[in-house]
Parts: C-alpha cells; structure tokens; sequence
C-alpha cells in the first residue's frame, strides 16, 4: 500500500515537472511573436537565443557536475543530435510560426504524443494499438480544423508543414538525449544538445549574415523591452524548459511526457488573451480534438508506453 502510494506521489510530481516544463516553453512562443512582429529576421533571433543559452548552461554544468563531465561526454554525437534534432528543428518551428501564427504552431505540436510513439514502436519494438491509431486519426482532424480557422489556408497550411517536421525532429532529438547520453546527468545531457543546436544556428546564422540577410539586424539596436523578451525566449522558453522536459521524460518516459505538448496551445492562447489577443473559436475547437485524440492514444492497457 506504501509503495502504491509512493508511486502516486511520484507520478504527480513527474506531471508537474512536465507541466512546469510547458508552461515555460509557452512563454517562449509569445515573447518571439512580439519580436518577429517587431522585424526581427527569425534566423538571426533563433541564433541570439542559442547563444543566450549556451553562455548560460555551460557554466552552471560545470559547476554542478565538474570540468570532467563536459570534457569526457561524447561532443561528436552530442553536436549532430543537439544541431539536426533542435538546431533545424527550432528553425522549422520558428518558419512555421512565421508563416501561421503561435496558436496554429503550438497546436500542431500536438502531434508530438503520436509522433514519439510511433518512433518508439520502430526504435524500441513496441507494438501498435487500435487505440494509438485512432487517437492520431482524431489529431488529425483537429490539425485540419486549426487549419481551417485561418485566414489564409495555403499559408497557414506551409506553416503547418513546418511544424509537423519540426515536432518529427525534435521527437527523435528528445529520445536520443536521454537514451544515447546515459552517463550524463539531466544538466548535462540538456547542454550537450544545446551546444549541438547552437553549432548548426551559428552555421546557418554566418551563411545568411554574409549573404547579406542580416542588413540593420543587431542586439545592439534592440529596445529593453525587446532584450527582455530576447531573455525569456532563450532562458525560459529554451533553457529551462528543456532541463524540466528531459527531467520529465527520466522519470516517466517519452511517450507520457509528450502528452503535456497539448497544454502548450492553452498556455499560449492565455497568455496571449491576457495581453489583449484575439479569441479564435476554431483554434480552441482544434486544441480540444487534438487533445482528445491524443489522450485516446493512451488509454489502452496495451499499450506500448509502459
């Protein structure tokens, strides 16, 4: 009876740290909406942010695990995981909420639960479920109806497309953090990857700059209020809510974190509403199926989440 409700407990602090977890990553979509309304080029924020969190995690690593850690972890791996699962993926991200907007964006990420199920069923060889396959279905739809409350469909739709790989991405990025760094802790395996994502950001960044992308685009000219959300785009959208999420996925593994993926449209859509947004009807209705559709996905004892 002890252990049954120490498990209990320990089920309901694993949530929380997964809710904490979308509700920083939250804030992250609205702070660069601001910024992107503001002109800011998305490749050149993604890159001022990259390096936010890597001036940040670097230090604390170092001072929580020791020199030792960061010098004897596999930097090789690290750098292609952390640079295609969460450099490229952030950039599809980003171009996704370029092209839609962050409700759109953070709905389809809904699909992630589906997404790092089925990655589990061809990496790890578990078994497909009528459930699972009817609770994608049901995503789907509710993606579709996101869609279909926008007001320019072809558009919104590409930054559908974008979002949907980012979410395949960083599906497989967020497994192969915690699976293929084990000697790593958390703080560790979170700076690893996010070295990785700055690596391939800086690549790209320097590209667009010596193409000229970048004309009249510096830090240096942005406003305080625009440096603050800059902070919280990287620190709280980025860095911490990737150390609460692989925190998360330790505890009570991938497909069962992700399920949290489908509060992040509510967040955003709150968040916003209390800065003065507009309320949208059909994205609330697409919320609500693709987290339904979801949750179906779950339910069945058979299940290949265990």
């Amino acid at each position: 009876m002890q252990n049954q409700s120490s498990g209990h407990q320990s089920l309901i602090k694993s949530n929380l740290i997964c809710m904490l977890s979308m509700m920083f990553f939250s804030s992250g979509f609205v702070a660069v909406e601001y910024l992107l309304n503001a002109g800011w080029h998305p490749v050149y924020l993604n890159f001022l942010r990259h390096i936010i969190v890597v001036s940040f995690v670097i230090p604390v690593w170092i001072y929580f695990d020791g020199i030792k850690a960061l010098l004897g972890a596999n930097w090789l791996w690290g750098i292609f995981v952390g640079g295609i699962g969460f450099g490229v993926g952030s950039i599809l991200l980003l171009y996704g909420q370029v092209f839609s907007d962050p409700v759109t964006v953070t709905i389809i990420s809904g699909a992630f639960p589906a997404v790092s199920g089925l990655l589990e069923v061809i990496l790890d060889k578990r078994k497909l479920n009528k459930e699972f396959v009817i609770g994608v279905s049901i995503a789907v739809i509710g993606g579709m109806v996101v869609i279909a409350g926008a007001d320019n469909m072809v558009r919104v739709s590409w930054g559908a497309l974008f979002a949907l790989l980012a979410v395949i991405l960083f599906s497989w990025a967020s497994r192969a953090n915690v699976v293929d760094f084990p000697n790593l802790t958390t703080l560790g395996q979170t700076s690893i990857c996010m070295v990785g994502s700055c690596f391939a950001m800086s690549i790209m960044s320097f590209i667009m700059f010596f193409t000229g992308q970048f004309q009249n685009q510096s830090i240096f000219d942005m406003s305080k209020i625009e440096l603050g959300q800059l902070m919280i785009y990287g620190i709280l959208g980025m860095a911490v809510s990737q150390f609460f999420w692989l925190s998360g996925i330790k505890k009570i593994g991938l497909g069962l974190a992700s399920i949290h993926i489908n509060t992040v449209s509510f967040y955003v859509m709150i968040i916003m509403l209390s800065l003065g947004g507009v309320w949208n009807g059909l994205h609330f209705l697409g919320a609500l199926i693709v987290g339904a559709g979801i949750i179906i996905s779950q339910t069945s004892r058979k299940s290949f989440i265990n």
